[in-house]
């Protein structure tokens, strides 16, 4: 049996680096993938940054390969982004993806239950030598980061469509995928949101709904937003849905321009469900249209 190390082929043109943000000087992990045939072609790519790509940047490389190559999908160049340091994710990404200290209301024990989610983060921010209300709050800092500085990097070095630049998160991410959202004229415009929630949004939200209702749009904006079914089982899980979807709604209703799509996943937990949200929301936001049959019939085989 050969040992041999050998990544799979849609690994191998991964790359990566450690990067410091200018915004706040946090060292970030940040991996790089490019589609295949990237350097036979003279096309420009849609960008997709995968938040808290340390746990799915794999699933989507392997899932944009797959539906690329086969034709249900266009390729883009994905870019996966984690906090660098060991241990320090689970502190960073709260403060990164959170715009707002959650409000007394969001932190009270959802009906019928006597724990809050907050008190796992309470708990959490006091170990780190934190007060709670410095672990929230860092959405322009993180914002700024992956626009001005990553994405900058990127056209640098790639041949990218700027017109179709997107994030992917879950949970806190799809927290941050709606703040960015909610900017209305940042340079991403497409956007994978799962299982997410309003809780560190609450407190400004009904001034920021205002405002993306009275501004205009630099690009045509797309979101794909999805949950398990499962998740609905647990009450602290259902109320943070009920109220994301809520707001996508309005926001839609707002602004009749904003394309939303939402879609319920039978029987998937918050753990299983984020890789069927990134293929039906890649699908829906990339899709080519084109069946496994139809691109089937047009395969050529050299022998």
């Amino acid at each position: 049996m050969s040992t041999e190390a050998r990544l799979p082929q849609a690994m191998q043109d991964l790359t990566h680096e450690v990067v410091t943000a200018d915004s706040n000087g946090i060292d970030y992990d940040v991996w790089t993938w490019r589609p295949p045939r990237y350097e036979q072609s003279d096309q420009s790519y849609p960008v997709l940054f995968v938040l808290d790509g340390a746990m799915f940047m794999g699933t989507a490389v392997e899932t944009v390969s797959v539906m690329s190559t086969i034709g249900e999908a266009r390729p883009s160049i994905l870019v996966g982004v984690s906090t660098a340091p060991q241990g320090a994710h689970g502190i960073q990404r709260t403060i990164d993806y959170s715009a707002e200290v959650p409000t007394a209301e969001v932190r009270a024990p959802a009906p019928g239950t006597e724990f809050s989610f907050w008190e796992m983060y309470e708990k959490l921010f006091e170990a780190a030598g934190m007060r709670f209300e410095d672990g929230f709050g860092g959405t322009d800092a993180f914002h700024a980061f992956l626009t001005e500085q990553i994405l900058a990097d990127m056209t640098s070095r790639y041949r990218v469509d700027l017109d179709e630049v997107g994030v992917a998160g879950h949970s806190s991410g799809g927290d941050f995928a709606v703040d960015t959202l909610l900017r209305k004229q940042s340079p991403i415009s497409r956007f994978i949101v799962g299982s997410y929630g309003t809780d560190v949004l609450e407190a400004t939200l009904p001034e920021r709904e205002k405002r993306f209702a009275a501004m205009a749009g630099t690009r045509p904006l797309r979101v794909f937003c999805g949950y398990g079914g499962a998740e609905e089982d647990d009450p602290y899980l259902t109320q943070y849905i009920e109220r994301g979807v809520a707001l996508l709604q309005r926001l839609q209703a707002s602004d009749p321009s904003l394309d939303v799509t939402i879609r319920r996943f039978d029987r998937e937990t918050h753990g299983s469900v984020f890789a069927h949200i990134f293929s039906s929301g890649y699908r829906e936001l990339w899709g080519t249209g084109i069946s496994f049959v139809e691109a089937m019939r047009g395969v050529s085989i050299d022998l």
